[in-house]
């Protein structure tokens, strides 16, 4: 039997998404999840993998459960459990984050630095006692900051200026990633993440869906973006799926989890709404006015400013070859918004196997 999966952060979006992956294709994984105790910890993971099935037990007997905390030294594991754990562990994946845009410097730097430095602490652990053979970290793309052009997958250098601590703290993680060479790290950096593809399934509607929500509600009289900007989104499947991927291989390095070359333009994004919600087409210009931020999500729009083009020859190097690439949004934006107005935009809930089987019985009314 393969040794277990560490995994932090599988009570996030993401994660669980991969969590999925993995207890699905037969992994044991341990979760370390932010509780009082076990139990409750335990209680935390049968809620995330109620949003993943309709029956919550299904598969629950290959994730353990371990209270814990990237903030806490030694992840807040006793010495001796922490030792037992670090033996048996075959490969970490360092989800966890704060992903909140306005979090004070700090703060932002306890959790994604300090926190990954802790995680990083605990690999080198199970590489010294025990079966240690991966060590994966989730970035972002937006490490880039504010910098312009072409932003590869081996430029590491510092941005002058980022749009908010969660991009500044990521950038400072890397950094910290990077130095543990001993570990071999592979950093995979995924952009805007949305639904997934095939149906629109997500229990998070924040970044783009704030906007777009906005907007078909007619909020918006102009847009403020650049009209020549990428709007790089990638959905969900495609980065879990790339993730789980990257843990079974042994390249190190960064690897840029985007749409890249096939980024639609903000321009392009605007004509798939207005069709999509049958709108007017607004003036989209970086001086646009912003309606009120709590209706849209205004901290999300300087996204639509961009003057960058991720590269990702290296991600698409490494995946294309195990069928994994990422869709145009063209391609499945329909079927995210399907998704976003059938929950109301997250007023109501539907597990991810309940979505796949919504999809296909609306496919099967389609064929018919």
């Amino acid at each position: 039997m393969s040794p277990p999966i560490f995994l932090t952060g599988a009570t996030g979006f993401l994660g669980m998404e991969v969590l999925a992956r993995l207890v699905e294709r037969g992994d044991n994984v341990v979760v370390l999840v932010r509780a009082a105790d076990d139990a409750a910890a335990e209680d935390r993971i049968y809620g995330v993998l109620g949003a993943l099935y309709r029956d919550p037990s299904k598969y629950h007997d290959r994730v353990r459960a371990v209270a814990g905390d990237v903030t806490q030294a030694g992840l807040g594991l006793e010495p001796t459990r922490r030792t037992a754990l670090a033996e048996e562990v075959g490969a970490v994946m360092h989800c966890a984050a704060s992903i909140a845009f306005d979090l004070p410097l700090e703060d932002a730097r306890a959790i994604n630095v300090e926190g990954t430095r802790e995680v990083i602490g605990f690999a080198r652990e199970c590489k010294a006692l025990g079966r240690l053979e991966r060590f994966l970290h989730v970035s972002t793309a937006y490490v880039s900051g504010k910098q312009s052009g072409t932003f590869g997958e081996r430029r590491l250098d510092a941005a002058k200026e980022f749009r908010n601590t969660y991009e500044q703290t990521k950038w400072e993680a890397e950094q910290v990633v990077m130095a543990a060479d001993d570990l071999a790290p592979a950093i995979a950096r995924p952009s805007i993440v949305m639904g997934e593809a095939d149906t629109g399934w997500t229990p998070a509607f924040n970044v783009l869906y704030w906007p777009l929500r906005a907007f078909s509600r007619g909020l918006f009289d102009e847009i403020p973006a650049l009209p020549a900007a990428h709007v790089d989104v990638v959905p969900v499947d495609y980065v879990a799926d790339a993730l789980v991927h990257l843990l079974d291989v042994s390249d190190e390095g960064v690897f840029n989890l985007v749409a890249g070359r096939d980024a639609p333009l903000a321009n392009e994004l605007v004509e798939l709404a207005c069709d999509r919600f049958d709108r007017p087409r607004p003036e989209v210009k970086p001086t646009g006015s912003v309606p009120d931020a709590d209706e849209t999500g205004a901290v999300y729009l300087p996204y639509f400013d961009m003057d960058v083009l991720f590269d990702d020859s290296r991600a698409r190097a490494t995946l294309e070859p195990a069928g994994i690439s990422p869709p145009r949004l063209a391609e499945y934006f329909d079927r995210l918004i399907d998704y976003a107005e059938v929950v109301r935009w997250g007023k109501r809930s539907m597990s991810r196997e309940e979505a796949r089987e919504w999809r296909a019985d609306e496919a099967e009314v389609a064929a018919a």
